[in-house]
């Protein structure tokens, strides 16, 4: 079940994570008007706050599953990254100080980063402790 849960929080962190990209993308390559790539990256945007509740929660599911227990992993980093993510987008979502808005895009790629670490190797912070 923790497998399932990993993966995912993977597609949730994807659909998070889109309507940054694509704008992001659309902004430096594609400059298209579309309404239709317009009208997606709008319902994305509405996605983005509810999913990243989601995560938030079903990520520390995830990581209790799959160890039995709280403990200092890829994984606590990556939920940690995640969390604190979650957190300035909420205090910008209610403060609207563009600074909040800043650092919540820095540690989304960040979180981003460790996802990938996180997948690849779990483990790396037991071999770099030991």
């Amino acid at each position: 079940m923790y497998s399932v849960l990993g993966w995912l929080n993977v597609i949730i962190l994807g659909v998070i994570l889109s309507p940054y990209v694509l704008r992001f993308l659309n902004r430096k390559f594609f400059k298209t008007q579309n309404n239709v790539f317009k009208n997606t990256v709008k319902v994305l945007r509405r996605l983005h706050k509810p999913l990243g509740i989601a995560l938030a929660v079903l990520a520390l599911v995830h990581g209790y599953l799959a160890l039995g227990e709280l403990r200092l992993h890829t994984g606590s980093l990556l939920y940690l990254s995640v969390f604190i993510t979650a957190l300035l987008g909420g205090s910008f979502y209610r403060l609207k100080k563009r600074a909040l808005f800043a650092w919540h895009k820095r540690l989304a790629l960040l979180s981003f980063l460790l996802l990938i670490l996180h997948i690849l190797y779990p483990s790396a912070l037991y071999y770099l402790l030991n």
